[in-house]
């Protein structure tokens, strides 16, 4: 089966994604670690790359005679999954019809009996974005060594690829936070729409003099944040280059003194489509009231633009 690029650029964001980015400051938190048991495909796009902890490797298969696609991961030990992320593939966003639609989450400890968790039919959550990870509940929870996915249909194919398959014991706690202060002017584009909890809503400033863009967001207590999550806006597709690339994210209890939690540099992650989250870990950790987010440049040009900010401990 053959990858494929739609241009060089991407190819280069997609290399330095894979090979520079340790896997778990893409995905921010910890994974269970599983291995395969049993999927159909072999190779370098068989069932084992669902588990390999490689974004660069992917699970890819179309052969109609073995549906549904059946996936066997060992987590090692009985353990409860409170949450699993599917991630797709390297090149989902040129071809589309790839992303399992209706498919269920089944568990056993004797690979015998299977106990079902979770059934999700005609779910067109997953849009058709390169490397994102789409988090799913289980309906049901208990306590299993081994996880059975069986994908019975996808989007417009009988063709199947995913780059990983996560499972959860832990779910992350989204952290109520408030506007405090931001660049801009308090209208309806103005930066307290990045904590009024709507997609549809965004901060857009383009105004150079006031660079970096800041905004100030208040937990009501000191409050350590394990993971932030950034948001483009509802309309980043039609109007490209105001994302993100360059910031830092800071912590403070009195709001005078604060203390770097991470930075980032050119970091081309957040993608030109509408309304898509992106994760990050904070690379210091700490306990704070106050979080400020400093926006210090854009994929081109000086104009910013984002749906939401939001917090979890």
């Amino acid at each position: 089966m053959k990858h494929h690029s739609s241009n060089h650029l991407q190819f280069f964001v997609l290399f330095y994604l894979v090979t520079f980015l340790p896997f778990h400051l893409i995905f921010a938190q910890d994974a269970i670690k599983t291995t395969l048991t049993n999927g159909p495909g072999r190779g370098q796009e068989g069932a084992a790359m669902v588990c390999d902890g490689q974004l660069s490797t992917k699970w890819c298969i179309d052969s109609p005679q073995q549906m549904p696609y059946t996936i066997v991961l060992d987590a090692g030990q009985a353990t409860t999954v409170c949450e699993y992320g599917l991630v797709t593939g390297d090149d989902t966003r040129a071809y589309p019809e790839r992303n399992p639609m209706t498919w269920r989450l089944s568990g056993s400890n004797d690979m015998q009996d299977w106990t079902t968790l979770d059934d999700q039919k005609n779910n067109r959550q997953m849009p058709d974005e390169d490397l994102q990870e789409y988090r799913f509940k289980p309906t049901h929870k208990g306590q299993f060594r081994y996880f059975r996915f069986e994908f019975f249909r996808m989007r417009n194919s009988t063709r199947i690829q995913l780059s990983e398959i996560n499972l959860y014991n832990t779910v992350q706690t989204p952290v109520k936070a408030t506007f405090v202060s931001g660049s801009g002017s308090n209208n309806k584009e103005g930066a307290a729409m990045v904590a009024d909890g709507r997609l549809f809503t965004k901060w857009c400033i383009d105004d150079p003099k006031q660079m970096p863009y800041t905004v100030v967001l208040d937990t009501e207590q000191p409050t350590p944040i394990t993971e932030y999550r950034l948001f483009t806006a509802d309309d980043t597709h039609t109007y490209p280059d105001r994302n993100p690339v360059t910031w830092r994210m800071s912590g403070s209890n009195d709001k005078q003194n604060w203390t770097t939690l991470d930075e980032q540099k050119n970091n081309h992650r957040l993608r030109d489509e509408n309304e898509q989250e992106y994760r990050f870990k904070p690379a210091t950790k700490g306990s704070f009231r106050y979080y400020r987010f400093e926006f210090i440049r854009m994929t081109a040009g000086t104009r910013l633009q984002l749906s939401e900010i939001k917090l979890y401990k």
